[in-house]
C-alpha cells in the first residue's frame, strides 16, 4: 500500500476477533484496547471483549439497532448508569447498555475505571 504522501507500508488485515490474540503474542498481554477502539471494533466488527470483573462487553442488537451490551454487570449496574450507561429491561430481564453516541468511548473509559 501507498500513502497520500508516498510512502510505502506493508501490513497485514487482522480480523476483530483475532486482535486480542495478535497483541498477546506481541507481548502485549495485559494491555487492553483504547476505548474508542473498543467501541469502533465492537460496533463494526463484533468483536467481544473481556473486561475486568468478568463483564463481557459485546455487541447485541435490538429492535435492529445495534447497542454495546455489558453482560454480567447487573450487579454494578446502579453506578454504571451513574457514569453514562442505561438500562433497559428485555424479555424480562434488565441488561446493561453503554451508549452508542459521540459520548461512548468517555462513557467506556468510565466503566473501565469501576470494573477495575
Amino acid at each position: 500500500m501507498q500513502t497520500s504522501d508516498g510512502a510505502k507500508v506493508l501490513g497485514r488485515v487482522v480480523n476483530a476477533q483475532d486482535i486480542q490474540t495478535v497483541r498477546e503474542q506481541l507481548g502485549l498481554r495485559n494491555q487492553m484496547l483504547s476505548p474508542a477502539e473498543l467501541v469502533r471494533l465492537v460496533l463494526d466488527e463484533s468483536y467481544t471483549q473481556q473486561l475486568p470483573g468478568g463483564v463481557t462487553l459485546r455487541r447485541s442488537f435490538i429492535a435492529g439497532e445495534p447497542r454495546i451490551e455489558l453482560v454480567d454487570a447487573l450487579s454494578l449496574a446502579d453506578r454504571l448508569v451513574a457514569v453514562g450507561c442505561f438500562t433497559e429491561i428485555i424479555n424480562w430481564r434488565k441488561r446493561v447498555f453503554v451508549p452508542t453516541g459521540l459520548s461512548a468511548a468517555a462513557v467506556l473509559t468510565a466503566v473501565i475505571g469501576i470494573l477495575g
